[in-house]
């Protein structure tokens, strides 16, 4: 892995976001809620002409299509997550594919919608009853970030030990590579950290759960993901602060590498 390359990635993920060694994520606690809804018709009759009926239907289906595409769109990503465990992304897959089945179904039954009050009901529940769908798409946000971090962790980790080798073979060639020895400490400290922040940001976001009109679980929900966020922009600070290590690795292993290289030569010809 070049250095350029894990430029090349840093820059195309914007870090400013984002995870943890293949972490063992059996956190998915708030993943697999139900996103079965329960719709109450209103008691008091709802006048609407056909015309208008057939509007509201389009809009609604307008809507649901909308959050159909991107819950497909978030399974996508979840299926090429590469760092993450085959159980995590299974459940996270199967929340997801039961908000997708709860929105057609829902769609279905509005467009076979004849009484207007029950439209009404039908239509309104996309927002207020399928309350999953705001918190299915942020943990797989959160996941997929994660995994980005993880899978860039791990390339700077591999460049690292190589780096390492270099810098011990200058050692024992007599150079100076306290330095150097000090930056690669460096880098090491900021990938374990990044990881860490990320797996923190993965288990917060785990606990989340519909707060069902509640307003004191929609506050923690809030937190939890503010916090997962702010996790997940600590782990790219820390990964762009890696890349500066080992920018600053290469650079001075040329020098020195130049220097006992030049050092060699002249003994060489003295002699």
């Amino acid at each position: 892995m070049t250095i350029k390359k894990i430029s090349y990635i840093l820059a195309v993920l914007g870090f400013g976001m984002t995870l943890a060694p293949a972490f063992a994520m059996a956190q998915t606690a708030g993943v697999g809620v139900s996103a079965n809804a329960t719709v109450t018709t209103p008691a008091a009759k709802v006048e609407m002409s056909a015309t208008a009926m057939t509007n509201a239907k389009a809009r609604g289906d307008k809507e649901l299509d909308r959050r159909v595409q991107a819950l497909t769109d978030a399974n996508i990503r979840v299926q090429a997550m590469q760092k993450v465990t085959p159980t995590f992304k299974d459940n996270l897959a199967t929340a997801l594919q039961t908000q997708i089945t709860a929105f057609n179904a829902l769609k279905a039954k509005i467009d076979a919608d004849t009484d207007a009050a029950t439209l009404k009901a039908d239509i309104q529940s996309i927002t207020q009853s399928y309350r999953v769908y705001a918190l299915v798409l942020p943990q797989v946000h959160i996941a997929a970030a994660a995994d980005r971090a993880v899978a860039i962790s791990s390339m700077m980790q591999t460049l690292g030990t190589k780096l390492a080798a270099r810098i011990q073979a200058a050692g024992q060639a007599g150079a100076d590579v306290t330095a150097l020895n000090a930056t690669l400490s460096d880098l090491g400290t900021k990938i374990s950290d990044a990881n860490t922040q990320a797996q923190a940001a993965v288990t917060v976001s785990a606990a989340l759960a519909p707060d069902n009109g509640d307003k004191d679980k929609m506050a923690s929900n809030n937190a939890a993901l503010k916090t997962a966020r702010t996790d997940l922009t600590t782990a790219g600070a820390d990964l762009k602060a890696a890349r500066k290590d080992i920018d600053t690795l290469v650079k001075g292993l040329k020098k020195v590498e130049a220097s006992a290289s030049a050092t060699s030569t002249a003994s060489t010809t003295t002699h």
